[in-house]
């Protein structure tokens, strides 16, 4: 079967496919809202006799790690028809998509993944969790007085394009695994189309303000007597304090659910009651080091340390073998060494560790690292370590 990328013509069909390969037919009225988040150049699809039955897409992100920011290759629309899996199409894909980020020089690669046991086999490992939240109204008091400083409104689709993307930049600064929502992925979700909202009711875009300075805000519809909050980000504690407190506080609503929130955002600790906050834990961003040496050297490490590395990487051949870390207040440099491996773990284990995610000693203890010299398991807990934990509030 051929494997190449498309087309501009063969957008519509790249969409079609897609949404098969998920168990849903796409509407006729949003393939214009959606061809906008296609970019030909950027995607892949394979065909069977001329016809289009798996499909890959990726987009350029500037993922955030310790220290900084990253080049990085944000993976989405996967999937393969169900005439033709267990062929290894997706395998041929990812391998494909893999090859062509190392020629071209990016480094990371990532996504956030419909089905969890699919990626790992490719290279990829968890590097962050997000959290499911639902509260009753009765037991959503702050443990602490609070009264907001700034004001809130409702605000148009059209504003919020103009003012929602800039308050989230400022929001997620700083935090490892974070990306910038594209232009287009605000466009469909302000265009909120009926098929999306699952009974509830279309969106309301709330701003917060203090002093005339947008601070924060939230997207959120309502169901029956639940308040669905879709987004909620700040820039400041005091905007994100009045947000929930406002979401709490809809009249004639007796329940609140969120998602995709960070596992260290600091509501559980700001309620009376932070039992009565049900919360569950999933991975949100897959991560896959391209350029194991290259992303190595490009974060920021809490401890002037160095640390040789065994990875164990076959679908990224050329990740394979011994790398020395060697961090500094200069910097990081990672380069090949003869050296013997202070720790020998895959590329996908790497992952995990990479933006902070977990301790390489926990994974040690989940057999999942190996050490093969003293204290090395301490030493890099030591150097990875990074707070605040890395969190991906958008899902692509």
């Amino acid at each position: 079967m051929e494997i190449r990328a498309i087309r501009q013509d063969e957008v519509d069909e790249f969409l079609r496919s897609d949404s098969r390969a998920f168990g849903w037919q796409l509407p006729e009225e949003l393939l214009a809202l959606y061809r906008q988040t296609v970019e030909p150049e950027r995607s892949l699809a394979a065909f069977d006799d001329g016809q289009m039955v798996g499909v890959a897409l990726w987009q350029p992100f500037d993922l955030g790690i310790p220290g900084g920011t990253m080049d990085a290759a944000g993976i989405a629309s996967v999937g393969v028809h169900p005439t033709h899996r267990r062929r290894g199409l997706l395998t041929r894909m990812m391998k494909r998509q893999l090859t062509e980020f190392h020629e071209a020089g990016i480094p990371l690669a990532c996504l956030t993944a419909s089905e969890s046991i699919i990626y790992g086999r490719f290279g990829y490992g968890i590097a962050s969790f997000n959290e499911r939240w639902t509260i009753e109204r009765q037991h959503t008091s702050y443990a602490r007085p609070f009264e907001a400083e700034g004001r809130l409104s409702f605000v148009t689709p059209d504003r919020a394009k103009d003012i929602f993307p800039e308050i989230e930049r400022r929001a997620i600064s700083g935090r490892p695994g974070a990306v910038l929502r594209p232009e287009t992925s605000w466009s469909v979700l302000l265009a909120d189309p009926e098929i999306q909202r699952r009974g509830a009711s279309a969106y309301f875009h709330v701003l917060y303000e203090r002093d005339g300075r947008p601070e924060g805000f939230t997207t959120y519809r309502l169901k029956d007597e639940t308040v669905l909050v879709d987004l909620l980000m700040a820039a400041t504690d005091d905007a994100h304090a009045a947000l929930w407190r406002y979401c709490f506080d809809i009249d004639l609503r007796t329940t609140t659910t969120a998602h995709t929130r960070a596992v260290d955002d600091p509501l559980p600790w700001m309620l009376a009651d932070p039992r009565r906050l049900k919360r569950e834990v999933y991975e949100g961003l897959w991560l896959r080091l391209v350029d194991a040496p290259q992303a190595l050297s490009g974060r920021s490490y809490a401890r002037e340390e160095s640390l040789v590395l065994g990875l164990v990487d076959s679908f990224c051949p050329w990740n394979q073998g011994t790398f020395e870390l060697e961090a500094s207040g200069a910097g990081a440099r990672c380069s090949r060494s003869t050296k013997n491996p202070d720790l020998v773990l895959t590329a996908a284990d790497l992952a995990v560790a990479y933006l902070g995610t977990e301790a390489f000693s926990a994974l040690a203890r989940a057999g999942r690292v190996e050490e093969r010299a003293p204290r090395a398991l301490a030493r890099a807990d030591a150097m990875f370590a990074h707070r605040p934990l890395p969190w991906c509030p958008y899902e692509f």
